[in-house]
């Protein structure tokens, strides 16, 4: 099974990540978590180009396809294949909103991303962009240019107009409730795949 977890910077997607990793692990799945952009060369670059903004969208685009094409290679796929649940903190729902929000065709960018495996499931933890910025600066980051108000507003926007097996989560309030909550759809969403 494969479920990623989306949504702007800020959410709390790495900590809800860590923690369901944790949850399913304790209940006996065999639990392996990846995180996009990867450490590839590619994702290396990606990192780079947030740090001093160089890149064109559609130059960001081609890379984030490289590194995606690098983790479904490397990673996704044999662990699917070994019978693991996966779980993505970001998958390709990311690209399609923050490129998108960048000015690229968001149908244009979902064609191009689905040669790659599909969740069975997609959650996003929704969050107001000013609670974003907050948060950001709360953990002592300095918001890059893909935390600007305005631009989180659109990618945001593009989230929630998202369909298909995606799940949107109410991040705004405590984090325990939060963990409850998700922890509840995704065992939820297990034992339905069992049942089939």
């Amino acid at each position: 099974m494969l479920i990623a977890f989306e949504g702007i910077d800020g959410a709390g997607k790495t900590t809800i990540v860590n923690f369901l990793k944790d949850e399913l692990k304790k209940r006996g799945y065999n639990v392996v978590t990846f995180k996009e952009p990867t450490d590839s060369e590619w994702g290396r670059k990606i990192r780079q180009a947030f740090k001093d903004r160089s890149l064109k969208p559609e130059d960001e685009l081609e890379l984030f396809l490289k590194d995606r094409e690098w983790n479904v290679k490397r990673n996704i796929l044999p662990s699917l294949k070994a019978g693991k649940i996966v779980i993505m903190d970001r998958y390709y729902y990311s690209t399609i909103a923050y490129q998108g929000a960048r000015g690229i065709d968001i149908e244009r960018i979902r064609k191009l991303n689905e040669k790659f495996p599909k969740p069975d499931l997609v959650i996003i933890l929704d969050i107001k962009p000013e609670t974003a910025i907050r948060r950001i600066r709360q953990r002592g980051d300095v918001p890059n240019r893909f935390e600007d108000l305005e631009y989180l507003k659109r990618v945001r926007e593009i989230f929630l107009s998202l369909k298909n097996n995606i799940v949107v989560v109410n991040a705004e309030r405590p984090i325990e409730e939060v963990k409850r909550e998700v922890l509840d759809i995704v065992l939820k969403h297990i034992s339905k795949g069992l049942h089939r």
